[in-house]
C-alpha cells in the first residue's frame, strides 16, 4: 500500500511540476473549470450477495487531460459488511464538449487507490465515459479493485481477492 501510496504521490508531484514550469502543458481552456464534483452510484456482487455503493467525488483537473479524483464512498447491501473510505485515482481523459459546455462527452482511464474500513483497502483501474446534455451528466463505467487482504463475508466465507463494479453517474455536477 505504501508503494502505491508513493508512486501516486510521485506522479502527482511530477505532473504539477510539469504544469508549472511548462505553460504549455496546463491548457485549460477559460470554460474548463480546475474543480468539479459529482455524485454516482455503484454496485457488485461478493459470494452471490448484492451491494451498492454511492460516492460523492471531488475531481481536480491538473490539466485538460489529467484529473485527480477523490471520491468518499460508503459501501452497503443485504448480507454484506459495510464498509467507508476514500477511493484516489489519477485519470487521464479525453473531452469533446461544446465551448458553453452544454453538449459532448469525455472518456476516462487510470489507476488509484482504495482507503476503506473493513480491510478492503484495494489497488484500483476505473475507466468509463460521461456523456454531458444541458446541465445534467449522465454516464458509466467500470472499476477493477484487487484487494490487499483476504476479507471476509457476513458469514466468515472468504471474498474474492478482486472484483469488477459496474457504476453509473447521474448528476448535475458543479465546479468552481
Amino acid at each position: 500500500m505504501r508503494r502505491i501510496l508513493l508512486a501516486s504521490s510521485l506522479i502527482l508531484f511530477a505532473s504539477t511540476a510539469m504544469a508549472r514550469s511548462m505553460p504549455s502543458m496546463r491548457t485549460l481552456p477559460s470554460t474548463h473549470p480546475t474543480f468539479t464534483y459529482d455524485v454516482s452510484a455503484s454496485s457488485g456482487t461478493e459470494n452471490n450477495n448484492t451491494y451498492s455503493e454511492v460516492k460523492l467525488g471531488l475531481n481536480w483537473y491538473l490539466t485538460d487531460w489529467l484529473n485527480w479524483r477523490n471520491a468518499v464512498f460508503t459501501r452497503f447491501g443485504s448480507n454484506v459488511k459495510s464498509a467507508n473510505g476514500l477511493d484516489s485515482s489519477l485519470l487521464a481523459s479525453y473531452e469533446v464538449i461544446n465551448e458553453e459546455r452544454t453538449l459532448g462527452f469525455q472518456a476516462f482511464v487510470g489507476p488509484g487507490v482504495r482507503i476503506a474500513s473493513e480491510d478492503n483497502n484495494a489497488a484500483t483501474a476505473t475507466a468509463g465515459v460521461i456523456f454531458t446534455l444541458g446541465g445534467i451528466k449522465l454516464g458509466g463505467g467500470a472499476q477493477y479493485l484487487s484487494y490487499f487482504k483476504t476479507r471476509k463475508d457476513t458469514v466468515g466465507e472468504d471474498l474474492p481477492k478482486a472484483e469488477t463494479q459496474y457504476f453509473v453517474v447521474l448528476s448535475g455536477g458543479g465546479s468552481f
